[in-house]
Protein backbone atom coordinates (compact mmCIF):
# COMPACT_ATOMS: atom_id res chain seq x y z
CA UNK A 1 0.00 0.00 0.00
CA UNK A 2 2.54 2.88 1.46
CA UNK A 3 5.52 1.96 -1.67
CA UNK A 4 2.33 2.06 -4.22
CA UNK A 5 1.57 5.36 -2.65
CA UNK A 6 4.74 6.53 -2.63
CA UNK A 7 5.32 5.97 -6.72
CA UNK A 8 1.80 7.56 -7.09
CA UNK A 9 3.44 10.53 -5.09
CA UNK A 10 6.77 10.83 -7.40
CA UNK A 11 4.73 10.46 -10.78
CA UNK A 12 2.65 13.54 -9.44
CA UNK A 13 5.77 15.33 -8.87
CA UNK A 14 7.20 14.98 -12.01
CA UNK A 15 4.51 16.38 -13.33
CA UNK A 16 4.70 19.78 -11.53
CA UNK A 17 6.10 22.91 -13.34
CA UNK A 18 7.67 25.52 -11.72
CA UNK A 19 6.02 29.12 -12.97
CA UNK A 20 8.45 31.22 -14.85
CA UNK A 21 9.03 34.85 -12.80
CA UNK A 22 7.02 36.86 -15.70
CA UNK A 23 4.38 34.14 -14.94
CA UNK A 24 4.75 34.65 -10.95
CA UNK A 25 5.01 38.69 -11.40
CA UNK A 26 1.91 38.43 -14.05
CA UNK A 27 -0.39 36.86 -11.14
CA UNK A 28 0.56 38.93 -8.76
CA UNK A 29 -0.25 42.00 -10.04
CA UNK A 30 -3.98 40.20 -10.90
CA UNK A 31 -4.56 39.37 -7.07
CA UNK A 32 -3.33 42.53 -5.82
CA UNK A 33 -5.97 44.71 -8.48
CA UNK A 34 -8.38 42.59 -7.26
CA UNK A 35 -7.92 43.08 -3.81
CA UNK A 36 -8.18 46.60 -4.38
CA UNK A 37 -11.36 46.21 -6.61
CA UNK A 38 -12.92 43.82 -4.42
CA UNK A 39 -12.02 46.39 -1.04
CA UNK A 40 -13.20 49.68 -2.92
CA UNK A 41 -16.29 47.37 -3.66
CA UNK A 42 -17.50 46.95 -0.19
CA UNK A 43 -16.16 49.97 1.10
CA UNK A 44 -18.84 52.11 -1.32
CA UNK A 45 -21.52 48.50 0.09
CA UNK A 46 -20.92 49.31 3.44
CA UNK A 47 -21.33 52.87 3.36
CA UNK A 48 -24.25 52.70 1.41
CA UNK A 49 -25.92 49.99 4.21
CA UNK A 50 -24.64 52.19 6.57
CA UNK A 51 -26.26 55.60 5.34
CA UNK A 52 -29.57 53.59 5.10
CA UNK A 53 -29.53 51.83 8.65
CA UNK A 54 -28.46 55.42 9.86
CA UNK A 55 -31.74 57.17 7.90
CA UNK A 56 -34.30 54.09 8.85
CA UNK A 57 -33.10 54.25 12.63
CA UNK A 58 -33.61 57.42 12.54
CA UNK A 59 -36.72 58.15 11.53
CA UNK A 60 -37.51 55.19 13.50
CA UNK A 61 -36.54 57.03 16.26
CA UNK A 62 -34.23 54.78 17.21
CA UNK A 63 -31.62 57.08 16.96
CA UNK A 64 -30.02 59.83 20.09
CA UNK A 65 -28.47 63.06 19.11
Amino acid sequence: MIPALLSDVRAEMRKVVTPSRKEVQATTIVVIVAVFIFGAYFAVVDSVFSYGMHQLLSKLGGLQQ
